[in-house]
């Protein structure tokens, strides 16, 4: 199976964040991605069931499971990449981007909020400074990582006659 880094054209990096996260009972991409639906990633419960057990805040924090989510050594998952746009939401922007360079997740990330200032139209001034912190990573080749229609719910046509658009915000 390819890689998130592979996919992007980087190399992986040795993680200590996921042996951390191993110790902790994620042992694999799956059982992040489950963490991030029972942390309010609630879209894709239909495909990743909210696990029964959470480490904790203190174990794992939320700009922690984004990196996880992000990592390069991680295997290629569209969802993962997903799911970590909707746990964002709930981040502290300045300690996700000193994450995000630990664990060297910066271009991934940045893909998200890239998508963001564009099309979360409340909270594109929040992705615009998460791209301030990030320092503008260079961008992902176009069709390497999820569409931003990906990140969104289309709620079709209002009665207005314009189509709605609403980025899928955690819910905790």
């Amino acid at each position: 199976m390819i890689t998130l880094a592979q996919q992007i054209g980087e190399t992986a990096h040795c993680s200590l964040l996921q042996r951390k996260a191993r110790r902790h009972g994620l042992t694999d991409l799956s059982s992040i991605m489950r963490l991030a639906v029972a942390r309010g990633a609630r879209h894709y419960a239909s495909v990743h069931p909210p696990a029964e057990t959470d480490p904790g805040m203190d174990a794992i924090n939320n700009e922690e499971l984004v990196a996880l989510l992000l990592l390069g050594s991680q295997p290629f998952e569209p969802f993962a990449v997903r799911c970590a746009a909707q746990i964002i939401t709930l981040c502290d922007l300045s300690r996700l981007s000193l994450v995000a360079c630990r664990e060297r997740v910066g271009r991934p990330l940045a893909h998200i909020a890239r998508a963001g200032t564009a099309h979360d139209t409340g909270q594109a001034a929040r992705w615009h400074e998460l791209l301030r912190l990030l320092g503008s990573p260079p961008p992902v080749s176009s069709g390497r990582l999820p569409h931003w229609s990906r990140f969104v719910s289309h709620s079709g046509i209002t009665r207005h006659g314009t189509p709605r658009t609403d980025w899928l915000h955690a819910s905790p």
